[in-house]
C-alpha cells in the first residue's frame, strides 16, 4: 500500500491503542539457548523507550504474540504493558477481546507485525506497520514500513512517527 504523508498523519492522529507483535518486531527474530535458563531473545532499550513515550502521552500499548517465552513475559512486564497475550493462534480474536475490554474501535488502534500470520490483524486496524525484514506480501499491505531493523529500532521509529504526527488532546 502506498499512502501519502497526510493520510498517514490522519491515521496515527486517531490512535489510542498501539499493539506490537514480539518475535521479529520487538526482536530481530533470533532466539538463543541459555543453559539452565532456556530460550531467550534480545530486546532494544531504544524500542522500549519508544513504547514508554507512547504510554506517557496516554496511548495504551499492548502485545499479541504467537510465541511465548519467559524473556518475552519479563520484557513486557518491565515495560508496564497491562494487555499482553502470548501463544495466540488467532490474533484477530484476541484483538477483538481487547477492543471490547478497552471500549475502543479498530480504527483507533495500530498494530506492528512482521509475518504473514499477522496479515489479518494488520488489515483490521486503523494504522499498520512492519519492519523492513517482513516478507514482501506483508510490506505491501501495511501503511508504514520502518527503515530501522526489527529489534534494532524499528518499533522506536514507529513510536516516534506516531508521536510526531498525533493530535494533541485539546484538538
Amino acid at each position: 500500500m502506498n499512502f501519502d504523508l497526510e493520510s498517514l498523519k490522519s491515521r496515527v492522529s486517531r490512535l489510542s491503542v498501539m499493539i506490537f507483535d514480539i518475535d521479529g518486531t520487538l526482536t530481530d527474530g533470533r532466539i538463543f539457548w541459555v543453559p539452565n535458563s532456556g530460550w531467550t531473545q534480545m530486546y532494544s532499550v531504544r524500542d522500549g523507550m519508544g513504547i514508554k513515550r507512547l504510554q506517557e502521552v496516554g496511548i495504551e500499548v499492548a502485545a499479541i504474540s504467537g510465541g511465548d517465552s519467559l524473556s518475552a513475559q519479563m520484557r513486557m512486564q518491565s515495560l508496564g504493558l497491562k494487555h499482553v497475550h502470548f501463544g495466540s493462534q488467532d490474533k484477530v480474536a484476541h484483538f477483538e477481546k481487547l477492543l471490547a475490554l478497552l471500549n475502543v474501535s479498530a480504527d483507533r488502534c495500530g498494530y506492528m507485525g512482521d509475518e504473514v500470520v499477522d496479515l489479518p490483524l494488520l488489515k483490521a486496524v486503523g494504522f499498520s506497520a512492519a519492519p523492513p525484514e517482513a516478507p514482501d506480501e506483508v510490506r505491501a499491505q501495511v501503511h508504514y514500513v520502518a527503515q530501522k531493523a526489527a529489534g534494532f529500532g524499528a518499533a522506536r521509529e514507529v513510536c516516534e512517527f506516531i508521536l510526531r504526527h498525533r493530535q494533541s488532546p485539546t484538538t
